[in-house]
């Protein structure tokens, strides 16, 4: 149950990255389009691309870590026997699934606060932000998965 709902979800992770990948691709090639042989660009395509690249990466950093893929900062486990290892990995994971919370958390108070405070001619741009605590979000459900089909 647990493996085909993190099967649904890369899937859908997937699909989003690869669309947005796509949709920035295009839109660059239209800029260049527009500004080589029309003399002038759309300044909004440079917002829509900058958020592209940021639901783009982090997108990658969800994949990367539902496939346990994602960089380790945890240089001691060289020096750490492989038993201890194993007994350590998923309170790790659990931890980090507590912080990505934490952070998908203040991600939605950041995107409340973007909403109540930006300027009306820069609201339309503000939807991209939902990547914030979608992504820290996301991060911190593959976490929890990791450690409870303890992949590790």
């Amino acid at each position: 149950m647990i493996r085909k709902f993190e099967q649904a979800l890369v899937k859908l992770e997937s699909i989003i990255g690869a669309l947005s990948l796509f949709l920035m691709l295009a839109l660059s090639l239209l800029q260049i389009i527009t500004r080589n042989f029309f003399d002038f660009g759309y300044a909004e395509i440079e917002i829509i691309n900058r958020n592209l690249l940021l639901i783009c990466g982090l997108m990658g950093t969800v994949l990367a870590t539902s496939k346990l893929r994602h960089i380790k900062i945890d240089a001691l486990t060289i020096f750490i026997n492989k038993r201890w290892l194993k007994n350590i990995c998923c309170p790790l994971a659990l931890f980090s699934a507590v912080v990505c919370a934490f952070m998908c958390y203040y991600a939605c108070i950041f995107v409340l606060d973007e909403w109540e405070y930006a300027p009306a001619n820069e609201r339309w741009a503000l939807p991209f932000n939902l990547i914030y605590p979608f992504g820290f979000g996301l991060l911190s459900l593959h976490f929890a998965l990791n450690c409870a089909q303890k992949k590790q």
